[in-house]
């Protein structure tokens, strides 16, 4: 059975403080224009050895974000270590040809694992993270461009707010089938919450919601950019690594990497 995935309607979590922040419109417009969905398919009909046309992005398989930055005339791809990891620890317990990691809208681009993880500053602990460079026209065929790093504004000093962006695995569903096969429907999720402070490391998103999620489990999020932003600009604050919603229902939590201009230039020249 072919399969094909489509982005459907976005989703927002709105925050009890979330009017006090601002958003610009260049990001509010289109928050997930740096950033598409990473999922793992499998290669072979199941229980045979039939090649699939197209590898199915089925509803049960686990995904991540894909983010998309540029510098200097070269474009990479983040998304967090363990998203990757995953999709080796199924290729290591199985035929290194079944699965694929993949990006896609209306189609399928493969997304080889040349993955590396960048060392973190001195003193700090190990990063979730996994970079790799990709070609600019594979980013333009997905409909997406990549964040500019060279034009990014200076990380205002006193930003109490981050933008969160990404696909959760949750909210992943089919949405059609017919002879030809179906369609699943993967829904961005933007999150605005509350910083208690400017980070230079690891930091927490939270908010208190009005009232409890539908959702409740962000895995899928991984991966997805994290921004900053002001009545007028925007840049890059973070890559989220976990996201969940407190034991008692009413408070949200994103966990980031931080990932500032600065700091994902450094991940690029160890590259």
């Amino acid at each position: 059975m072919l399969a094909a995935m489509r982005l459907s309607s976005k989703l927002f979590v709105r925050t009890e403080n979330c009017m006090k922040y601002p958003i610009c419109n260049a990001l509010s417009a289109n928050a997930a224009k740096h950033c598409a969905a990473l999922v793992v398919t499998e290669n072979f009909e199941v229980g045979t050895r039939t090649l699939s046309k197209l590898a199915q992005p089925k509803e049960t398989l686990r995904n991540g974000t894909l983010t998309f930055v540029s510098s200097k005339g070269r474009t990479f791809g983040i998304t967090c270590k363990h998203v990757v990891q995953h999709y080796r620890d199924l290729t290591a317990a199985s035929d290194k040809s079944a699965y694929s990691m993949r990006t896609m809208l209306n189609g399928f681009y493969v997304v080889m694992d040349r993955f590396k993880t960048p060392q973190p500053q001195y003193g700090d602990g190990p990063l979730d993270i996994a970079v790799r460079e990709v070609m600019p026209e594979f980013i333009a065929k997905l409909g997406k461009e990549p964040f500019d790093l060279d034009a990014c504004p200076d990380l205002p000093s006193q930003i109490r707010h981050g933008y969160a962006v990404g696909f959760p695995e949750t909210l992943k569903r089919r949405v059609q089938s017919d002879p030809l096969g179906y369609k699943v429907s993967m829904p961005q999720l933007e999150v605005l919450a509350e910083l208690r402070h400017t980070p230079t490391r690891r930091f927490q998103l939270v908010s208190e919601i009005g009232e409890p999620p539908k959702h409740s489990d962000f895995s899928g999020m991984s991966g997805g950019p994290i921004f900053w932003s002001t009545e007028t600009e925007y840049g890059m604050l973070g890559i989220t690594y976990e996201g969940d919603v407190g034991s008692d229902g009413r408070s949200i939590h994103i966990f980031g990497e931080f990932a500032a201009r600065d700091t994902i230039l450094d991940w690029i020249d160890q590259l």
